[in-house]
């Protein structure tokens, strides 16, 4: 038997509705009604087939849910989902060291968006700290070094008034 409510993932279960249970005067896995909710679970049904109500008890489908392996052309895709997730730039403690010490006593900018900024440029974000142009990306992105990540900020975006 298949579930009746299965095949619609928005739809939870309601009084009326029917449902797959197992009847234990039936010995069977047969269609029941649902007669009581309890926390917004199936509590007590009846059977269609010998009119006895009992307490539910899931189907074996749904108890036995196995999830099916992806297909070929799935596997691919998950696997390109996952290195496009995983292939952020990655940064060093070293490296931010490094600039830190390049940098010396030069004052940082604080980060706004709508400024235009230049590689090797020190910036003071209010979330992430100091960090440190490592790339202009394009004419509104740029990567930027923190000590613990680096990010992808905006730049040269318009002003909004």
């Amino acid at each position: 038997m298949v579930d009746r409510l299965k095949g619609h993932p928005w739809k939870t279960a309601s009084v009326g509705d029917e449902t797959d249970s197992i009847c234990p005067r039936c010995d069977d896995e047969t269609i029941h009604r649902v007669v009581a909710m309890k926390d917004k679970k199936i509590h007590l049904v009846i059977c269609r087939r010998c009119n006895s109500q009992h307490r539910y008890r899931p189907s074996l489908a749904t108890i036995t849910k196995k999830v099916p392996l992806p297909s070929e052309r799935q596997a691919k895709v998950l696997k390109k989902v996952g290195s496009v997730r995983t292939s952020r730039p990655q940064v060093s403690l070293n490296e931010w060291q490094a600039l830190k010490e390049i940098a010396g006593d030069k004052e940082p900018l604080p980060y706004d968006p709508t400024v235009s900024y230049r590689e090797k440029q020190i910036v003071s974000h209010r979330i992430f700290g100091l960090g440190f142009v490592r790339k202009v990306i394009d004419k509104s992105k740029i990567e930027v070094v923190f000590e613990h990540e680096v990010k992808i900020l905006a730049m040269s975006r318009p002003r909004r008034d």
